[in-house]
């Protein structure tokens, strides 16, 4: 065989394994770049899915606090109007107010005093309202509006019972604005479609599709999966790919399609400068390998030699020969290494994204524990606070039991045991509101107060404890107004001074300040600072300090230790009120600074001082109490106090108690053994004899439902065990009158 045949061979030889490879690894890089943009189409749908519920979400979140307005309760549609227009995302979104039948009670997109008129709903409001979870509509047209509209529906109760439906209404060029991103290739078609099969969006030719139904085999494929990707041809006939996913909170499923000639077409390019580069490669060996046999081998053999370095996963290393063809196809191989590099580095990223993965997951499995240590702390503290005035109420107790008549030790008794019993209200309490506010249980009874009455108030109640014992609290405090509640400001207050007081040395001054802080518009806040000389806070702990069960280092004298919930608290009823509270320090040893602000409100009228009542001796009560020790104990307060009483253990027994006896009150228990107390109330409401004596509750059913329940059971007063004896006193001789002048 002639050498240049032999050359020919050769040069096939070495081409034929070398074009495979590249076919190879052409093929790959098809089939990278095809799935790399299918990928994206998917990317894009979910995107726009999550633009969808982002929206939606946004508008629940508002609806939700409209649902909850005080103006529903009071039936005061002209604040709910206003309350409304500023949640708006105006002039697109509109919000109306309607009743159970459909009625529209506010309507946002009409003037004030517009024509509410009658409307076709799109949904069931009865359901909306009966399962009591927002709904979204499909695309209908608005009646009114004349627009393509899409609807949320939010169920909301009111005082009293009633309830309303808060709706809002947002158009197609809303979701147009929205959910069309900017940055999308010209020929992608994006559209958004409700749970009927109707196109809400779309960004080609919007005007002819919108409101009509998208096409069968999309809808169908998205009916039996989540999210996926089918070929499909448009509503313009070109053949797609089409991905589709579903938005979470409206049902509604996002498509995202693009022509299969654009998704394919750099990959097929690729391959053809690959398949000519190959060809004239191929042409030219064999034209070189008749002149230049020798000049050829050599290059046959480094551009072997660069395959085998591409094939151990190397980057080939080429020299430049005198022959172009093989000059590219090195550089082909170059190329290829240049790929292999890529798909290396992508590997690499996705193993170190598996670590940050990795990294994220044990950073939350710890912070997990912590939060278990932390509630373990708290539950060990619990039992400390919990045993020390128990002990100290053991220990009077059974001080009390001595024999002796010593006068001043059965006082001493006695206070400690109303001291302790106090702590531990006030223990049970501060649970109780954590939970209740972490639960949204908690309503403020809301009334305008001077800031600085009730600051004073509360450090002269704190200065005639033992706790303010050998410190100094100064106050400096001007006049400032806000809408609150006063018990819950007065527990805030009592909070950080107790605070400050339990971590700072004793002859410490505590400085209260109370200023207002004027704002351009609007009244402005008042701002109220407590400043202790003590411990200090630890700049680690300063942004955790209002968490539940968060603690500082145990101090050397462990009285000083509190259950981390004081401050959480604090925070919770200041953000109640709408306001903000924070804490600075420098450091331990430095002392701290609490300090919070509410809105103000307009200054009011100071109200007129509530005289108190004194126990009027000789009038009659029928106290009503199953537990034995609990009747014993309070009717012999009662006798104390001058009254004649009456005991009775069960609910079947009152009213011929009350019958036999015309007494000038009836305190009673709700939580009875044969029948509750409500159901006795009503009871002796019905009864001529019965019905014009004054009711008491003493239960310690303490929330805003059970004062509900009662007032509607017929009770003139709710008082919450354990009860101040004056708040009893007052609270009694308040229901019962005067008591008239002898004749």
């Amino acid at each position: 065989m002639r050498i240049r045949n032999q050359l020919v061979l050769m040069a096939a030889a070495v081409l034929v394994p070398i074009v495979l490879a590249a076919a190879l690894a052409i093929d790959k890089i098809k089939e990278g770049e095809r799935d790399t943009s299918l990928r994206s189409l998917g990317v894009t749908a979910k995107a726009t899915a999550l633009i969808v519920d982002r929206e939606v979400q946004g508008a629940l979140s508002g609806m939700k606090v409209l649902g909850h307005s005080p103006s529903l309760d009071q039936r005061d549609f002209i604040s709910f109007r206003r309350e409304a227009m500023a949640l708006d995302q105006q002039p697109m979104v509109w919000t109306v107010l309607l009743a159970p039948d459909g009625t529209q009670l506010v309507n946002t997109r009409l003037p004030a005093g517009g024509n509410l008129v009658p409307t076709q709903l799109p949904v069931d409001l009865s359901e909306v309202l009966a399962n009591g979870t927002p709904v979204v509509s499909g695309l209908f047209l608005g009646a009114q509006s004349g627009r393509m509209l899409t609807n949320i529906y939010v169920p909301a109760g009111a005082a009293g019972g009633k309830a309303f439906v808060v709706a809002q209404a947002f158009p197609v060029e809303f979701w147009i604005a929205k959910t069309l991103q900017q940055d999308l290739p010209p020929d992608w078609i994006v559209a958004v479609v409700d749970r009927s099969g109707k196109i809400i969006v779309r960004n080609v030719k919007p005007a002819q599709w919108v409101g009509q139904p998208a096409r069968p085999e999309i809808m169908s494929a998205a009916a039996r999966a989540d999210d996926g990707l089918i070929r499909v041809a448009s509503r313009e006939g070109v053949e797609t790919y089409a991905a589709f996913t579903h938005s979470s909170l409206t049902g509604w499923t996002v498509i995202v399609a693009a022509p299969v000639a654009s998704v394919e077409a750099a990959a097929t390019q690729a391959v053809r400068l690959a398949l000519s580069g190959m060809l004239l490669a191929a042409a030219a060996a064999a034209i070189v390998a008749a002149a230049f046999g020798r000049s050829f081998i050599r290059a046959i053999e480094g551009a072997s030699r660069a395959a085998v370095a591409l094939g151990r996963g190397e980057r080939p290393v080429v020299e430049k020969s005198g022959v172009d063809e093989v000059n590219q196809l090195n550089q082909s191989l170059v190329d290829a290494g240049l790929l292999l590099d890529i798909e290396r580095m992508s590997r690499q990223q996705a193993e170190a994204g598996r670590e940050q993965l990795l990294a994220s997951e044990t950073q939350a499995r710890e912070a997990a524990q912590a939060q278990n240590v932390a509630k373990d702390q708290f539950l060990a503290m619990l039992g400390h606070e919990l045993r020390n005035p128990l002990a100290a109420i053991t220990g009077a107790l059974a001080l009390l039991g001595t024999e002796g008549d010593d006068r001043d030790r059965l006082q001493r008794c006695i206070d400690i045991i109303r001291r302790q019993n106090g702590h531990l209200g006030h223990i049970v309490n501060d649970l109780l509101d954590v939970s209740r506010l972490m639960a949204g249980k908690i309503m403020l009874e809301l009334e305008p107060l001077n800031v600085a009455v009730s600051v004073r108030s509360c450090v002269e109640a704190l200065r005639n404890t033992d706790r303010a014992a050998g410190y100094s609290i100064a106050v400096q405090a001007g006049d400032v107004w806000v809408s609150g509640d006063g018990v819950r400001l007065e527990q805030i207050l009592n909070n950080l001074l107790t605070n400050a007081l339990k971590f700072s040395p004793p002859g410490s001054e505590i400085r209260v300040v109370v200023r207002h802080e004027v704002a351009p518009e609007g009244p402005g806040r008042a701002v109220i600072t407590v400043t202790d000389p003590g411990s200090g806070i630890a700049a680690e702990l300063l942004e955790s300090v209002f968490e539940p069960f968060v603690q500082g280092p145990p101090p050397a004298n462990r009285m000083q230790s509190g259950m981390g919930i004081g401050l959480a608290l604090v925070r919770q009823l200041v953000e109640l009120h709408g306001g903000q509270v924070h804490a600075r320090s420098m450091g331990p040893g430095t002392g701290s600074t609490f300090e919070f602000w509410l809105p103000a409100a307009q200054a009011m009228q100071a109200a007129p001082d509530a005289t108190g009542y004194q126990a009027q001796p000789g009038r009659k009560i029928v106290y009503v109490e199953d537990n034995n020790d609990a009747r014993a104990t309070m009717g012999e307060l009662l006798r104390a106090f001058g009254y004649d009483v009456v005991e009775v253990d069960n609910g079947k027994g009152v009213l011929d108690a009350v019958a036999a006896a015309r007494p000038d009150a009836v305190l009673m228990d709700i939580g009875l053994p044969d029948m509750d107390g409500y159901e006795v109330a009503r009871g002796l409401r019905a009864d001529p004899r019965c019905r014009l004596v004054p009711l008491i509750a003493l239960t310690g059913y303490g929330q805003l439902r059970d004062k509900e329940a009662a007032a509607q059971a017929g009770f003139n007063a709710h008082l919450i065990k354990p009860v101040d004896i004056q708040l009893m006193i007052r609270t009694i001789e308040g229901v019962m009158g005067p008591q008239p002048l002898p004749a």
